[in-house]
């Protein structure tokens, strides 16, 4: 295929002229495969500068780094602009630093950037091959972060990040990223070389978001298993969950599917591809079966081996015992005894009276045959929930009664592609399915004519009542307004009864108050008077033994002051004799001082003579 010139790429951008075009809010645009470059980007931003594009698809392209500038042209050139898609551009570092730099740092609409995709799932019909993916690093992720962190208007909340060479560092960087911001909602790393290493530095960050893909990552269950029940328990707002083409082992999926079944906000659940075999399929069938948090309503099961029993029986209960909506089987070895185990929990009876809640089932490339697909068809009979079937890469051909299909009167897409049946039969199919459609596309306003019908007699009778309903409500809003006053009026009165028995309770309550005061204090000068009176007997008593005392004290010193002046008066008659006495005796007695005086001499010099002869030193 030739390359398109620069000159074509102008021709056929002169053609989006705002006189020719009428541009809305809801306007898309999209470029993809057209292998447009630097020069093709660069006209782009010029023709489309000011118009009112929401989405600019660009994917599979030649951009390059040398078209950053362009790209970031084109971004500020839209004012309105809300999703743009990158992915396939061979875009490097230096491409996504100048585009970050020069506008995603201050950039204020944007909301969904993609820098890659996923692989393309079971129904795309082309499976387009990257030929030439971006190649971004970790420095160049860092350099998107840091300038989105960086941007304090920022919208961006999805962030597409598949296929585009990232490696284990680039999971410290988005753990680091998502621990401070709390705008980006949504983040895909599908496709990328991240390892258990990196995944298990991403997930404790990623609690805050609504959509992780970590798909095709290299990682294992054993060792991120820890970590991804640790986010499953503490997410509150996390609604889709891809793990899918990772390893993740029965052993691990056990606990990981307890947390599935206590996370209430997961509505969407992608396992294909991990080879959690029987085992794993019984313990996801287990914990949303004894789950009552559980709002799981898509789950993706492909690839995974599921061919015995066990499994089987364990699929029917999920969807006969849970409020699950799509269940995507592909690539799994059903087989004919697969499909009709299956198909007993499709029955209507099985869930009286339109069947299960599962809306959507696809089961291509399982080895379904003629017997299983007519058992199948059978029981989908009086199913009235199921609307879309895909039975895509199966062994069915035109031995297949196409009777069953007609008799599908509530099936609306029904996917035979890829089978040996003939174009006939595959027109018959969809003509069964578009009359289906048809069918509830008319169903739908009959019933609204009929409703409409019913609604008028209904909206006569209505005002008629509402006429009726005025008058009665006047007379209502009479009486009640006479009643009102008639209650406000007795409210008054009965408030002014009131106010009164309150005042003559309070007079009472203080005369009875102030009596009991009175009697107290009677009681206690009662009390006061009689502890006196005792104390003045107890005094008197006293006082009178006292003088009883005192008198017989004094009757006895009487008695003693006669004795001792009776005394006296003789001690005054016999001391002139005395003394007469005393003085003779001591005239007697001055005589003989004398010759005391001299035997007192003579007795010292007998004893000086005496201590001289015994040599008898006495000191005087």
């Amino acid at each position: 295929m030739r390359r398109p010139s620069t000159a074509s790429v102008h021709s056929q951008m002169r053609r989006v002229q705002p006189s020719e075009t009428r541009w809305t809010a809801e306007d898309r645009l999209s470029f993809r495969s057209l292998r447009m470059g630097a020069a093709g980007a660069s006209c782009l931003a010029m023709q489309l500068r000011g118009k009112s594009l929401t989405r600019l698809d660009l994917s599979d392209n030649q951009l390059g780094d040398n078209s950053a500038a362009a790209i970031a042209s084109l971004i500020h050139g839209l004012p309105q602009l809300k999703s743009i898609l990158l992915a396939g551009n061979i875009l490097g570092n230096p491409g996504l630093k100048e585009i970050a730099n020069s506008e995603l740092q201050t950039n204020g609409m944007l909301e969904q950037l993609a820098l890659g995709e996923p692989p393309p799932g079971y129904s795309t019909v082309i499976k387009t091959a990257r030929q030439r993916p971006n190649h971004i690093s970790t420095e160049g992720l860092e350099s998107l972060l840091a300038a989105l962190s960086r941007n304090p208007n920022r919208r961006l909340a999805a962030l597409a990040a598949g296929r585009i060479a990232l490696r284990a560092e680039a999971g410290q960087a988005l753990s680091a990223f998502l621990m401070e911001d709390s705008v980006l909602t949504s983040l895909d790393v599908s496709s990328n070389a991240l390892t258990s290493e990196g995944i298990s530095a991403l997930l404790p960050s990623c609690a805050k978001l609504q959509m992780l893909d970590i798909s095709e990552t290299g990682c294992r269950g054993e060792l991120i298993h820890g970590k991804l029940c640790e986010l499953l328990q503490k997410a509150d707002r996390l609604a889709s969950l891809s793990i899918a083409h990772n390893v993740l082992e029965p052993r691990p999926m056990r606990r990981i599917a307890r947390s599935i079944s206590s996370c209430a906000s997961l509505l969407s659940l992608n396992i294909a591809g991990t080879a959690i075999e029987t085992e794993g399929v019984l313990a996801l069938a287990d914990g949303l079966l004894n789950s009552h948090t559980t709002c799981l309503r898509e789950l993706d099961m492909s690839e995974n081996g599921i061919s015995e029993a066990e499994a089987l029986a364990s699929l029917g209960k999920i969807i006969a015992g849970t409020a699950l909506q799509t269940l995507r089987l592909n690539r799994n070895p059903l087989g004919n005894a697969g499909i009709c185990q299956l198909a007993d929990s499709l029955d209507a009876d099985s869930c009286p009276p339109d069947g299960p809640v599962l809306r959507t089932l696809e089961l291509g490339s399982c080895r379904i045959g003629r017997p299983g697909a007519t058992f199948l068809l059978i029981r989908l009979r009086d199913n009235r929930r199921l609307l879309q079937l895909r039975l895509s890469d199966n062994f069915l051909d035109d031995s297949l009664d196409m009777t069953h299909i007609e008799a599908l009167r509530y099936m609306q897409y029904l996917h035979l592609d890829s089978n040996r049946l003939s174009l006939r039969n595959l027109t018959r199919a969809s003509r069964v399915c578009a009359k289906n459609r048809f069918r509830v596309q008319d169903q739908e306003p009959r019933a609204l004519r009929k409703e409409i019908r019913h609604l008028q007699v209904e909206e006569v009778k209505l005002r008629e009542h509402k006429h009726q309903a005025a008058k009665d409500s006047a007379e209502i809003f009479v009486r009640m307004s006479a009643e009102n006053i008639a209650a406000e009026e007795l409210r008054q009165l009965r408030l002014g009864i009131m106010k009164s028995a309150r005042q003559t309770e309070q007079k009472v309550a203080s005369v009875e108050q102030k009596l009991k005061e009175r009697e107290a204090y009677m009681e206690k000068l009662k009390d006061a008077l009689e502890q006196t009176a005792h104390e003045n007997e107890l005094a008197i008593a006293e006082k009178r033994h006292d003088l009883e005392d005192k008198e017989a004290e004094l009757t006895e010193l009487q008695a003693r002051l006669r004795d001792v002046e009776a005394q006296l008066a003789r001690r005054r008659a016999q001391h002139p004799k005395q003394v007469a006495e005393i003085n003779e005796e001591i005239s007697a007695a001055l005589p003989k001082t004398e010759e005391f005086k001299s035997n007192q001499e003579e007795m010292r010099k007998e004893l000086k003579k005496l201590q001289e002869k015994t040599l008898i030193d006495f000191k005087p």
